[in-house]
C-alpha cells in the first residue's frame, strides 16, 4: 500500500520519507521538484510560490498540473511508494494518508538551521523564518482552495495525524508503519497521535476519566492542553513513550496564525 506523507512546513516529513525508503519504499517528492524549479528561476521558494499563486489566479496552472498528473499516474500504477507531497493524499486516494504536525517554533528552528534548504531559502533570523513559514502556509491555503476547492490544513482529510516536535524521524517512521498495519486490518479510520511531553497539564485539568481510557486534549493555535485522562498521560510520560493516541475535545484557531484546522476531528 502507498503512503502519502505530508505536513506543515518544517515538520520533518522528508527525513521520515528517507527512512521509509530504507524500509523498502520508493520516494516521490513534489517538494524537491518545486524547490528545483524555484532555484532554476533564481527565486526563493516563497517568491516562486507567490509567482505560481499569481499565475494560477490568471488561469495558468502548468506547474500544478505537471505535479498533479504525475502523482495520479504513479498512485494508480505503483505500490510501495511514499509520496512526500502537499497534495498526494488528494491525487492518490487509495493510500494511507499521513499528516505530520510540529510546533511552529520548532519548525522555524529546523528550517532556519537547515543548510540544505539554505541553497534556495535563507533568513536573517529564526523569527524572520517563522513569519515566512506562516505566510507561505497562508499562500498555499488560498491557492489550494481556489484551484481544487480543498483545505490542505483540514486534519480530517488524513488517516493519521502524528506529531514530530519531540520525536526523531526514525521513531516517526516506525510508528507510521506500525499504524499502517493496524489501519489495513480495520483497527481505525482516523487517528491523532501527540508527543506526551507536548500536552500541558494545567492546574486541575485532566482529572476526570474518559470512557475507554482515552486521553482527551484541547487545542488552541497549535498548543495542546489536557482535557481528561491525566493518569494515563502521566504514565505515558513516566514510561518515556513518544506517542499517545488522543481524542480532540475542543479546538480554537486564530485567523492571524492560519495554522492547522482540527475542528472537524472533534
Amino acid at each position: 500500500m502507498n503512503i502519502t506523507i505530508t505536513g506543515n512546513l518544517g515538520s520533518g516529513k522528508s527525513s521520515i520519507a528517507k527512512i521509509l525508503k530504507e524500509r523498502g519504499y520508493e520516494i516521490f517528492s513534489t517538494g524537491q521538484i518545486f524547490r528545483q524549479l524555484a532555484m532554476d528561476k533564481g527565486l526563493s521558494v516563497e517568491e516562486f510560490n507567490k509567482q505560481v499563486n499569481e499565475a494560477a489566479s490568471k488561469g495558468d496552472r502548468s506547474v500544478d498540473k505537471m505535479i498533479d498528473d504525475t502523482t495520479t499516474k504513479i498512485g494508480e500504477e505503483k505500490d510501495m511508494i511514499v509520496f512526500d507531497s502537499r497534495l498526494a493524499w488528494h491525487f492518490a486516494p487509495r493510500s494511507f494518508k499521513v499528516f505530520v504536525i510540529t510546533d511552529i517554533d520548532e519548525a522555524s528552528r529546523r528550517v532556519y538551521n537547515d543548510s540544505v534548504r539554505a541553497n534556495s531559502e535563507s533568513y536573517n533570523s529564526q523569527e524572520e523564518c517563522r513569519k515566512a513559514l506562516i505566510n507561505r502556509q497562508r499562500l498555499e491555503t488560498v491557492r489550494y482552495k481556489e484551484i481544487y476547492g480543498i483545505d490542505y490544513y483540514d486534519m480530517s482529510n488524513y488517516n493519521l495525524v502524528i506529531e514530530s516536535t519531540n520525536a526523531a524521524p526514525i521513531e516517526l517512521a516506525g510508528e507510521i508503519l506500525s499504524r499502517l498495519e493496524e489501519y489495513k486490518k480495520g483497527a481505525f479510520e482516523k487517528l491523532v497521535e501527540l508527543n506526551p511531553s507536548s500536552i500541558k497539564i494545567l492546574d486541575g485539568s485532566g482529572a476526570v476519566g474518559v470512557d475507554n481510557g482515552e486521553i482527551a486534549v484541547d487545542e488552541k493555535n497549535g498548543a495542546w492542553s489536557l482535557h481528561a485522562g491525566k493518569e494515563k498521560l502521566e504514565k505515558a510520560i513516566k514510561n518515556g513513550k513518544k506517542f499517545v493516541a488522543v481524542r480532540l475535545a475542543s479546538s480554537e484557531q486564530s485567523l492571524d496564525e492560519g495554522f492547522m484546522n482540527f475542528s472537524k476531528l472533534k
